[in-house]
């Protein structure tokens, strides 16, 4: 597992900095890569860690799913002048969906590393 735990540091990273580079405006696609490149070795983390048994997924996925959807329906929203009143709430629930699915998903492995270490 620690082999691939560089996966999720580095995807979480990229996603930050996408997030920075929005912020300050950075011309160019450097934002959108950063965001697709981040949430790719994201995915690959999770599905190199179920494959391996190191990564237990439950209903919390769930909410990821939901959260998602929720952020791209936002971003939809943003370009739809008719709509514009209601990205920041569906971005806001959906930032808010994908933070309790991450809490819960660390809980989880927290919890199913100490049930192996006892095995």
């Amino acid at each position: 597992m620690d082999k691939i735990k560089y996966l999720i540091m580095a995807g979480g990273t990229l996603i930050l900095l996408g997030i920075v580079l929005k912020i300050f405006g950075v011309e160019g696609p450097w934002a959108a890569i950063c965001f697709g490149v981040g949430g790719t070795m994201k995915i690959l983390y999770l599905v190199l860690g179920v494959r391996s048994g190191q990564v237990k997924l439950g209903s919390e996925m769930l909410l990821l799913v939901l959260g998602l959807m929720l952020i791209f329906t936002a971003v939809y929203l943003r370009k739809t002048e008719q709509l514009m009143h209601l990205y920041a709430w569906f971005l806001s629930i959906g930032i808010i969906t994908k933070t309790l699915f991450v809490v819960l998903f660390i809980r989880k492995q927290k919890r199913y590393r100490k049930e192996l270490a006892i095995e």
